[in-house]
């Protein structure tokens, strides 16, 4: 990683971009005598055979019907696509998945997402972890998962 000082890019000390294969669990600012303040929270995601996913999914549900969501009824039937699915012997958990994808989009739509976003991502991830694989792209859209 090029560091403070680095005179190679431009000749003069001004570049201000970072160059690293990798950055993991950090958070890089560059610039002159910036004040940075930041929170960063881990989820450890609970086993898929501990999680309720009817119970997480009514909870998520309670939750974001609260917000301000521009497509309340797509929202609705996204949920109730997932209860259905959920509720059967066997779901299909690619199903699950788009479905609470879909309320993911239209919670992160609403004008109110950032007030609330807190109380929504432990039933995400927890949904997340009992999905799977099938869950992965929830959680990096609920921005849990890289």
């Amino acid at each position: 990683m090029s560091g403070k000082g680095d005179k190679r890019s431009s000749g003069k000390g001004d570049d201000r971009s970072v160059k690293a294969r990798e950055i993991k669990e950090s958070i890089v600012v560059t610039g002159d005598k910036n004040k940075v303040s930041t929170k960063m929270t881990w989820y450890n995601l609970p086993l898929p055979d501990k999680v309720d996913a009817k119970a997480e999914l009514a909870a998520l549900h309670e939750l974001v019907a609260k917000l301000n969501l521009r497509e309340r009824g797509k929202f609705e039937r996204a949920v109730e696509d997932a209860k259905e699915e959920i509720a059967k012997s066997d779901p299909d958990k690619e199903e699950v998945a788009g479905a609470v994808g879909r309320i993911v989009k239209y919670a992160k739509a609403a004008d109110d997402f950032d007030e609330h976003v807190t109380k929504l991502l432990p039933h995400i991830a927890a949904l997340g972890s009992w999905l799977g694989t099938a869950g992965d792209a929830l959680l990096r859209l609920a921005g849990i998962a890289p």
